[in-house]
């Protein structure tokens, strides 16, 4: 007997395979009621990357780029419906220096790119991977600057991004008026220099920036951080429900705990990366955060000589500057980093009993989870310090609350089992 599904939930399935690009292919070719849901999926996500200009065949890959590029525009301007259906661009090396007998090709690709970019109205998303922004032409600037004002983009991540000033990175951000998740990844400007005036048109405040900022860089400049607290910043942060950091270390780390403090409100989710290896200043702490539900360390490390531990006791070292009792925290994960150990050391391992003390305190009582992931070492090494960092810690076991993990265990052992059946 064929079972019919209904329509509505063949459109789910394709709505969510847009990363699926040959499956969608196909399904386009089943029957004409899935051809639009499936032209839809395949057409939500354009990565538009920049070719090598170092590569021996540099003119030969910018041919196919532009091509590529004028193929999805007469696709658009054939049939416009499908204009609507990108909700991410992500653009790719537009921070390349182009050899002087290459610059009429530069500027076709620049050209190239700018005619498909003034076709997307509905993006959601925009994702820039290693650009110079003083490196584009002009009119592909105007195009990308026409993208920030769209009132359907949410979501913006620079990645290793470099624009001449903090002032001007502050300029084209504030373009996008309904900014909701902003990601920095190790940004470069080349001043510094804090905006002391809001951008033209957007006055301070005004852009709520609500549910998750990331600023990833470790020598990154306090000005910045300071910044979204400065009077002339346009975002709102103070609602953020998620911040994802690079723990500065001193002399900056006072600014730092400050941001800490200016965002910690309403945050629920906290992402710190580390390595957490100098001694802790006691700026950082989980006092300053009211509703913080979920903590994540990343990069922590520990060696023969050097552990973590200092650090995780000082930052959940009850604060005379919070009043309260208990701690809101529910799941704490450690990615722990294991570097130059000495298996047969165990006793390197002992400050981490002092962890397994301090979260059966009354003030923690409603943590769930305590995950402690390892990395770093050979998988037989791993396991052994799994064991040993486990009966380090009795009493956060014992509860259940305590989970070791190795991950990707699974699959290392899934691939000795091919290994061996190949053999």
């Amino acid at each position: 007997m064929a079972i019919t599904v209904p329509h509505e939930i063949i459109e789910y399935i394709l709505d969510n395979l847009h990363s699926e690009k040959a499956i969608l292919s196909n399904c386009a070719l089943v029957q004409k009621s899935w051809a639009i849901s499936a032209q839809r999926g395949l057409f939500q996500h354009i990565t538009l990357k920049f070719p090598n200009t170092y590569h021996e065949d540099f003119d030969e890959l910018a041919t196919a780029y532009n091509e590529r590029n004028e193929q999805l525009i007469q696709t658009f301007d054939r049939k416009p419906f499908l204009m609507v259906c990108v909700r991410t661009l992500e653009l790719k090396q537009f921070g390349q220096i182009v050899p002087g007998n290459f610059v009429h090709r530069k500027e076709m690709l620049f050209t190239s790119t700018t005619q498909l970019i003034k076709r997307l109205h509905n993006l959601k998303s925009l994702l820039f991977f290693q650009g110079r922004w003083d490196l584009l032409s002009l009119e592909l600037q105007e195009a990308l600057m026409h993208l920030f004002n769209q009132p359907s983009l949410t979501r913006v991540t620079l990645s290793f991004f470099s624009i001449l000033s903090l002032q001007n990175l502050a300029s084209l951000l504030s373009q996008a008026t309904n900014l909701q998740v902003l990601k920095l990844h190790f940004p470069h400007c080349y001043d510094w220099g804090c905006p002391t005036t809001p951008p033209i048109d957007h006055p301070s405040r005004s852009i709520r920036l609500d549910q998750s900022l990331c600023v990833r860089s470790r020598n990154i400049r306090a000005k910045f951080v300071t910044w979204f607290q400065h009077d002339s910043c346009p975002f709102e942060i103070r609602e953020l429900r998620s911040l994802e950091l690079d723990v500065i270390k001193p002399p900056n780390d006072a600014e730092f705990a400050s941001m800490l403090r200016y965002t910690g409100g309403h945050l629920q989710d906290l992402i710190l990366h580390g390595p957490f290896d100098d001694q802790p200043s006691g700026l950082l702490h989980i006092g300053l955060f009211h509703d913080l539900r979920n903590l994540v360390m990343l990069n922590a490390l520990q060696r023969a000589a050097l552990t973590p531990v200092p650090w995780i006791l000082s930052f959940f070292r009850p604060s005379q500057e919070t009043e309260r009792e208990t701690s809101s925290l529910r799941q704490l994960t450690i990615s722990l980093f294991i570097d130059d150990v000495d298996i047969h050391g165990t006793h390197q391992w002992d400050a981490w009993t002092a962890v397994d003390v301090l979260f059966t305190e009354h003030q923690f009582m409603s943590l769930e989870t305590v995950k402690i992931e390892l990395l770093g070492q050979l998988l037989l090494v791993l396991r052994e310090i799994k064991d040993i960092l486990i009966g380090k810690m009795p009493i956060l076991n014992g509860t259940g609350k305590l989970e070791v993990e190795i991950p990707n265990e699974g699959e290392s052992n899934m691939k000795k089992i091919k290994a061996i059946i190949l053999s």
